[in-house]
């Protein structure tokens, strides 16, 4: 299921980050501030941006910040006046394959069932790798690959709102995530 977290999520979101983190440390792969923000964006909430986290019984999966909102850097002015949803500060649970494709997923649907769905979900990220996989294994859209100010680069991804009409129903939303 999926619902927005709140303060009294903290100690899952700590023990999925913490695990994530080894994960990382493990794999020799770099190590960012985004945990840090996911954990302050749900102890201190901000207008327009919701943690989100999917659940397994009572263990936390997945968790990501949704902001209806235009996605800045690298995004055409056109793309920015398209109504969307950002994706960001993502962290799934390692060793746990498909759990941000159904997490995805289950936006996607949510996005599409809303009265006035935006046009777009989407997100940045900087590893090409990871870029690959949402590609081919998660359904995003790859539209550009963007030098970054310092001097990395972004691959920006899109998903349209859809239906999982055909899907069993493993992702519940409580709430809203935007």
């Amino acid at each position: 299921m999926t619902k927005p977290l709140t303060p009294d999520h903290v100690p899952a979101l700590n023990q999925l980050l913490a695990l994530r983190m080894h994960w990382l440390t493990e794999n020799s792969l770099p190590l960012r501030g985004e945990s840090s923000n996911l954990m302050q964006l749900v102890r201190l909430p901000e207008p327009g941006m919701v943690p989100v986290g999917m659940w397994d019984g009572k263990r936390l999966v997945a968790a990501l910040a949704v902001q209806s909102a235009a996605p800045m850097a690298g995004w055409t002015l056109d793309e920015r006046q398209e109504p969307s949803w950002v994706l960001s500060l993502a962290h799934t649970l390692p060793r746990e394959p498909g759990v941000g494709a159904i997490l995805v997923s289950g936006l996607c649907d949510y996005a599409a069932r809303k009265s006035d769905p935006p046009v777009w979900i989407r997100c940045a990220v900087r590893p090409s790798a990871l870029a690959k996989y949402l590609e081919e294994a998660c359904g995003w859209i790859k539209v550009r690959e963007v030098s970054s100010p310092y001097g990395d680069s972004h691959h920006l991804l899109q998903r349209p709102p859809r239906l999982a009409e055909h899907a069993t129903l493993t992702v519940r939303a409580e709430g809203g995530p935007a």
